[in-house]
């Protein structure tokens, strides 16, 4: 059915400024026409025709109007407009409160208009909307388009609101047609009743094209490549398969004449490949070959200091390092390298921590007996020494040199004893020796103060517990060179006061016993 061409609006009662009356001539489907204000009584609009025609159907749709009613009039006569199309309802008083389905199509047929207005040709159309449920919206149209029983000149194809509709074909299908149809094409005999060219179409016209089936240079190319390849390929094993069996033949006999032969080679090369392949797999680092010292040289670079450590460990581990080539001193300083040390958090552990390097006194032992130098971070007393990687590597004795005599712990009855260096068991004997003589002629003078009225307690500094470990014999601090002091102190004895320091007692008792009082 055509479509009559709207030509113009001739009036209306309001318009939006965004929403105007003129986008009912519009194609697009987003302009629309709405009312200025909302809750207006009623919206109507006027349009002029493009000319006169008898009015066969209409499409409206919807912009959230309840009612929506047609009128028609000529632009000629004076008469009213005539209903042409009662008023309709697009959406129900719940659907306009709650503002739903504001945009529904309805499509009016020839039935559904007046008689006898539909069956006369009017120009012009009056269009009323009304929204009696919703106050708060403005309302109107989305589009109305007018359609004529009568045929198009210019277009057949049919519309329904803004949408163009596909033509029918003229082709009509009935029962068996389709394989009739077929047949016909099969027998390459003209159609008679049906209007179809004689073309067959087949799955490869309707996925390639001709030009894809005419030659290509650059992919018959590749192709001729591939194949000649895998004509070579082809011509290699069927010559693998055509050697003569008298090489074979021959190959068999020697390997049975000489097997002994062939075998020691292959063992001699085997072998020669596997050291081959373990030298290249090896790191550089054990191809190295390792330090060796003689054994009165491992501990050359070494000054050591002992501490809570008591005889004969003491001596015993003093002999061995200075055996190694090794130097030991009684107090730490700044040209010492090492501490034995048998606790944490001694005096001399908080002193040497972070400047030296503390060890267990197996670390001399072990060396001693292993006649090696072992690396010192493996015996470190100090946690975070020993987590820590090893800094120096293994120095092991010269094959060479004469082994030196084991150093054997102190005896009394050693004759082969240092008489120089003097022993530590002999010093300490008398040391005790000298301590009772003082504590008795201290208990003397004890007895005489009472006796005058004045009492005093014993000194406790003066008791063998007390003394520190690390004391050592001042003729043994600095080794052999220390010079023997004058006896300052002969046949004399002192009494300490109670009311010094323990410090100073211990400090005051070294001198006194050194200068032999």
């Amino acid at each position: 059915m055509p479509k009559i061409k709207i030509e113009k609006v001739i009036s209306f009662s309001s318009e939006d400024p965004v929403h105007v009356a003129n986008n009912i001539l519009s194609s697009d489907p987003i302009k629309k026409w709405k009312c200025q204000t909302a809750g207006e009584k009623s919206a109507n609009l006027v349009l002029q025709l493009e000319e006169a025609a008898v009015i066969s159907n209409i499409d409206i749709g919807n912009e959230n109007s309840a009612y929506i009613e047609v009128l028609v009039s000529r632009s000629g006569s004076t008469d009213d407009f005539k209903v042409f199309l009662v008023m309709s309802s697009f959406m129900s008083p719940l659907e306009a409160r709650q503002s739903t389905n504001m945009n529904k199509v309805r499509m009016f047929s020839y039935n559904d208009l007046s008689a006898p207005e539909r069956d006369e040709k009017w120009d012009r159309v009056k269009i009323v909307c009304t929204q009696p449920f919703n106050r708060h919206t403005q309302y109107g149209l989305s589009f109305i388009n007018f359609h004529t029983s009568g045929k198009d000149e210019k277009t057949n194809t049919p519309h329904i609101g803004k949408f163009a509709l596909r033509p029918e074909s003229p082709n009509t299908i009935s029962i068996g047609s389709l394989f009739a149809r077929k047949k016909e094409l099969q027998e390459n005999k003209p159609l008679t009743d049906l209007d179809i060219p004689n073309v067959s179409r087949g799955r490869d016209e309707i996925f390639y094209a001709k030009d894809e089936e005419e030659p290509n240079q650059k992919i018959d190319a590749i192709i001729e490549q591939k194949q000649l390849e895998k004509q070579k390929l082809d011509e290699k094993k069927v010559e693998v398969k055509k050697t003569p069996k008298r090489n074979e033949e021959k190959l068999v006999k020697n390997e049975k004449k000489t097997p002994q032969a062939s075998t020691s080679k292959d063992k001699a090369e085997s072998s020669k490949r596997k050291l081959g392949n373990k030298l290249e797999g090896t790191p550089k680092k054990k191809l190295k070959k390792q330090l060796q010292r003689p054994f009165h040289q491992l501990f050359n670079d070494v000054v050591l200091v002992i501490s809570g450590i008591q005889n004969p460990d003491r001596s015993n581990i003093r002999n061995m390092v200075i055996a190694m080539g090794g130097r030991y001193k009684a107090d730490w300083d700044n040209t010492c390298t090492h501490l034995v040390c048998a606790f944490t958090n001694t005096p001399k552990f908080n002193q040497v921590k972070g400047k030296g390097k503390i060890v267990t006194k197996a670390w001399v032992t072990d060396c001693h007996a292993q006649r090696k130098r072992i690396p010192w971070r493996r015996y470190a007393l100090d946690k975070n020494d020993k987590n820590k990687d090893e800094s120096e590597e293994e120095i092991l004795e010269e094959v060479d040199e004469v082994p030196e005599v084991p150093v054997q712990a102190n005896d009394d009855n050693d004759d082969n004893r240092d008489n120089k260096s003097g022993s530590d068991t002999e010093d300490e004997i008398d040391r005790i020796n000298t301590m009772q003589k003082l504590k008795g002629k201290n208990e003397e003078d004890a007895v005489q103060t009472k006796q005058n009225g004045k009492e005093s307690t014993p000194p406790q500094s003066l008791s063998v517990f007390d003394q520190d470990t690390d004391e050592e014999d001042l003729s043994l601090r600095t080794g052999n060179d220390c010079p023997t002091l004058p006896d300052f102190f002969a046949d004399l004895s002192f009494y300490i006061d109670d009311n010094l320091s323990t410090d100073e007692k211990k400090m005051l008792v070294k001198y006194i016993t050194a200068c032999n009082g």
